[in-house]
């Protein structure tokens, strides 16, 4: 998240909307009948001003990711935007990158596959699962040696079952409240102070965003509606908007900026598959 906000902040803003156990790793927001299987970071996006259309399908010009398929037509606080979508000839899910999970047999995450847009760049990660550590084996493919290098990492566990980590402090609940020099203030199990800025949730719904890897940390409890700025930085405001699947699942976690002399509205894109089972 705190990568989001630093692209967003250059954009300009607005503001909009829409205690478990670590035991095993498991994610306890999601039930065993679906597995987020993609998030698709900073999906190709174009506003589109009043009277011009596009359809589903046809390509479509960013200035920012240049041409996309489109996907789907959303709305976005009464403005309309062209989404795009994972392509494999334009590498489209994400100007940063889109990454696929499988899971094992106790629900945990057992491989991810990274793949980088630009340049061309595929990372896989696969997780092993010990009582006080979790191995990694990673192998880096940038498409230019025969057989990509493979190598492997061990995250010792602390007895939460989160990565021991000197520059990280977890509180008694397993939430972080320390990375590096930034601090974080924790209230009702969700982040409302960190980073330069203040969060708002709401109370009465869960956090809907998928958090597959547990072993960093408790995600936030509940739906964030709002961000902004202490008075010392910008008075710019951050939105959050969501849509979702028809059968309730995320489909766009939607993240908004502006800045109050800019007519200019900053706008991030993720989308989320999802696999399900009966």
């Amino acid at each position: 998240m705190r990568f989001l906000y630093r692209c967003l902040l250059p954009l300009g803003f607005i503001v909009f909307f829409g205690s478990c156990s670590v035991q095993d790793h498991v994610n306890p927001n999601e039930p065993a009948s679906c597995r987020m299987s993609l998030r698709l970071s900073a999906l190709a996006s174009l506003l589109l001003p009043p009277g011009q259309t596009v359809a589903v399908g046809e390509q479509a010009l960013s200035d920012v990711s240049g041409y996309f398929e489109v996907r789907e037509i959303i709305q976005v606080d009464g403005r309309s935007y062209a989404v795009g979508w994972k392509s494999d000839v334009y590498r489209i899910g994400a100007e940063d990158s889109n990454t696929s999970y499988e899971y094992d047999a106790q629900g945990r995450v057992k491989k991810t596959v990274q793949h980088l847009k630009r340049p061309s760049w595929d990372i896989t990660t696969e997780y092993e699962y010990f009582p006080t550590e979790v191995k990694l084996t990673v192998t880096d493919d940038r498409h230019i040696y025969p057989v990509p290098p493979v190598y492997t990492k061990i995250l010792p566990l602390n007895a939460q079952g989160y990565v021991i980590d000197t520059n990280v402090t977890y509180n008694a609940e397993g939430y972080v409240i320390r990375r590096g020099p930034i601090t974080y203030e924790i209230e009702n199990g969700n982040v409302v102070k960190g980073e330069g800025l203040r969060y708002e949730y709401d109370l009465s719904r869960p956090n809907p965003v998928p958090d597959p890897i547990t072993i960093y940390g408790r995600p936030n409890r509940n739906l964030r509606t709002r961000a902004y700025p202490d008075p010392a930085n910008p008075p710019a405001e951050y939105g959050h908007h969501y849509i979702y699947y028809p059968n309730g699942r995320l489909k766009y976690e939607i993240f908004t900026s502006k800045y109050p002399d800019q007519e200019r509205v900053g706008i991030q894109i993720n989308g989320y598959e999802w696999a399900c089972t009966q």
